[in-house]
């Protein structure tokens, strides 16, 4: 279970922010009264995103916070797991992926692929969060475990 501090709450809010905007907002999401990403009314529970002039509606938020924690949570297992580097089988690891993938579709993500072959992550095989550098900021996504591991080990 993770418990966030302050500080970290606020890094994920700018992490939304700035990262997880749409590109373009209808009329009612750019007078802040309609939610950014699902276009419902936003209400007096919404959330001012600070990098683009919107707000979200708490459902939407909610559920781009729970995937980013969930992630992070998995990611930092897997740095500190080695079956999880090893290729062998990690209860912790897949417990923390299932707990992963249940925020993907409330988050508005689309299904996960390899980063490393461009194909599909499947549910049945082994997977685990990739963090890249991209152009303007860290890029969060998945890869298969033997695409990961092969390609840290040719290195």
């Amino acid at each position: 279970m993770t418990v966030l501090v302050p500080k970290e709450s606020q890094r994920l809010h700018r992490l939304i922010s700035f990262y997880e905007g749409p590109w373009r907002l209808t009329g009612e999401q750019g007078a802040d009264a309609a939610c950014v990403w699902c276009g419902r009314l936003s209400g007096p529970d919404g959330v001012d995103l600070d990098s683009i002039s919107g707000r979200s509606c708490s459902a939407c938020y909610l559920a781009r916070i729970l995937w980013l924690i969930t992630w992070y949570d998995w990611h930092q297992h897997v740095l500190g797991c080695t079956p999880c580097q090893q290729r062998r089988t990690c209860y912790v690891g897949r417990g923390r992926r299932v707990r992963h993938e249940l925020t993907i579709m409330p988050a508005g993500k689309r299904p996960p692929f390899c980063e490393s072959c461009h194909c599909p992550v499947e549910a049945d095989e082994p997977a685990m969060p990739v963090r890249w550098e991209g152009d303007s900021h860290d890029r969060l996504g998945y890869g298969h475990r033997r695409c990961v591991t092969r390609r840290a080990v040719s290195r």
